[in-house]
């Protein structure tokens, strides 16, 4: 009995450990992601949004052409900078508590969410930030996307083209695809459940 006892208690302590950690983390990912209304007043949508793709290792072009990559070689916060244009998020760590950083970010047309473990339902519906310039979404090998979250993306009214695939949380892409079609009859859409 006292070695049962001794193995419940064991059991107990690492269940707790495991979740001390998770949560942990969680809140590290909330600190990166969520967005700072008083620096978002003093710099604008733009440099902001861009700071925080960055700073959770993702990339940005800017409405000039130029690429940015490194959040340390951001310009000094007394310079300006142009309108950000697109987010490659492809193996970063956004995650759904960042994306009202997209409000206010008025020429962005293009949004790329790959292989991130982050990107989940919440993440797809915090598109809708950005649902009055978005045109352009890719959204591919995010394991934690699901059938709902998809079905999220028929909100983006100027939509052009969607392009998902390898997600290997739908259930049925076919049925996904049929409700982005009637609500989004002139969206391009480009779906696979592999490779593209």
């Amino acid at each position: 009995m006292l070695c049962i006892r001794k193995n419940i208690l064991t059991f107990g302590q690492n269940a707790r450990t495991t979740f001390q950690k998770r949560s942990f983390w969680e809140y590290v990912n909330m600190m990166f992601n969520k967005p700072d209304p008083d620096r978002i007043k003093l710099l604008g949508p733009d440099r902001t949004c861009a700071e925080w793709v960055l700073r959770n290792g993702g990339k940005v072009v800017w409405a000039n052409g130029k690429k940015q990559t490194d959040y340390n070689s951001l310009p000094p916060d007394t310079q300006s900078v142009p309108k950000l244009t697109e987010i490659d998020g492809t193996g970063s760590s956004i995650s759904h508590y960042g994306f009202p950083h997209l409000s206010g970010c008025t020429d962005l047309w293009k949004i790329i969410l790959d292989n991130n473990k982050y990107i989940d339902d919440r993440a797809l519906k915090g598109l809708n930030h950005g649902k009055d310039t978005l045109t352009h979404v890719q959204v591919s090998e995010c394991v934690n996307v699901t059938d709902m979250g998809v079905k999220e993306l028929s909100s983006l009214n100027k939509l052009q083209t969607l392009v998902l695939f390898k997600l290997s949380g739908v259930n049925n892409l076919e049925d996904c695809k049929k409700h982005i079609q009637s609500k989004l009859p002139n969206c391009k859409l480009i779906a696979s459940s592999t490779q593209l």
